[in-house]
């Protein structure tokens, strides 16, 4: 067996967790095409890689409470 790694994959909630947002701000941004994701049947995954993207599609918004810009 060769080095093939198993790539983490994250619910909504610990993707939000991750991102330091709401589950529900993930939610939103998943159904406008803001983050990409994985389909498994009816469930959506995160891996690593969309997590990163979604830093540098929406870094104003990654990490402030609830998603939200602050003025």
């Amino acid at each position: 067996m060769t080095g093939s790694a198993v790539e983490q994959k994250y619910t909504y909630a610990e993707a939000a967790a991750k991102l330091g947002i709401a589950d529900t701000t993930l939610r939103h941004w998943v159904s406008r095409g803001r983050i990409s994701h994985q389909k498994l049947g009816r469930f959506v995954r995160f891996t690593d890689d969309d997590l990163a993207s979604a830093y540098q599609s929406v870094p104003a918004l990654v990490g402030t409470p609830n998603g939200r810009r602050r003025r």
